[in-house]
């Protein structure tokens, strides 16, 4: 496979969007007290940083999409498959794994409805399959492809930093960022084979879109009870 040429500006700008995301994220909810304007900003935050890597790579997506179409039916039954695969996987891991039974963080909600604050708080994870396929999986490695070691090395590389952005919701428990890093392999595996990257954000956004559909079921349960 022939290497391509890689833009060292757009590689370094790409890879300090997750970083800073969670920085001031974290100093957001540091200085806002209030938990339904610190969930906004921390969504304006994850939308920002999807503008700025679509504004970036968005000429990969433009470009992958007529083949991703031409068969769309089909990939989106992968992209389904992929989410029980993926789900499967995170199973496995844990099980061998085994890590400590603490949940993943969730702040304490002062708002009278905290259902409705919790499906605006999800909508971070509709942003997440583009932001998070464009930087982990194209910018940490499918545009290394064609050189060597240095892809495999790449391969990892992303595989690793994708478990690790996810420290933050696990309450820093490392151990549990290690079944995401498995995912981030799966992931980059999908990428490699299909060579098409809107295969990984659509078994992405399935994954992901489950969590947003939970949301929406707690604020609809919310409501049903308080009648």
């Amino acid at each position: 496979m022939k290497a391509q040429p890689i833009n060292p500006f757009k590689t370094i700008v790409a890879i300090l969007i997750p970083l800073a995301e969670l920085g001031l994220g974290t100093i957001a909810a540091d200085l806002i007290h209030n938990q339904l304007a610190s969930i906004i900003v921390n969504v304006i935050i994850f939308g920002a940083g999807l503008l700025l890597a679509l504004y970036l790579y968005g000429d990969v997506l433009k470009a992958d999409w007529p083949k991703f179409r031409a068969h769309i039916w089909r990939n989106l039954l992968l992209a389904i498959v992929g989410v029980f695969a993926l789900y499967a996987l995170l199973a496995a891991t844990r099980l061998i794994i085994k890590p400590s039974a603490s949940a993943a963080a969730m702040p304490v909600l002062l708002s009278a409805n905290p259902a409705a604050i919790g499906i605006i708080a999800s909508l971070t994870s509709l942003f997440a399959p583009f932001t998070e396929e464009i930087i982990f999986r194209h910018v940490l490695f499918y545009q290394w492809r064609g050189r060597g070691w240095l892809t495999g090395v790449m391969f990892v590389v992303s595989a690793i930093a994708f478990g690790l952005v996810h420290w933050f919701n696990f309450n820093g428990d490392l151990l549990q960022t290690v079944p995401y890093m498995f995912t981030g392999v799966f992931f980059a595996a999908i990428y490699y084979f299909s060579k098409n990257i809107w295969q990984n954000i659509m078994t992405h956004f399935f994954f992901d879109f489950i969590q947003f559909l939970s949301a929406i079921f707690v604020f609809v349960m919310s409501l049903l009870m308080a009648q």
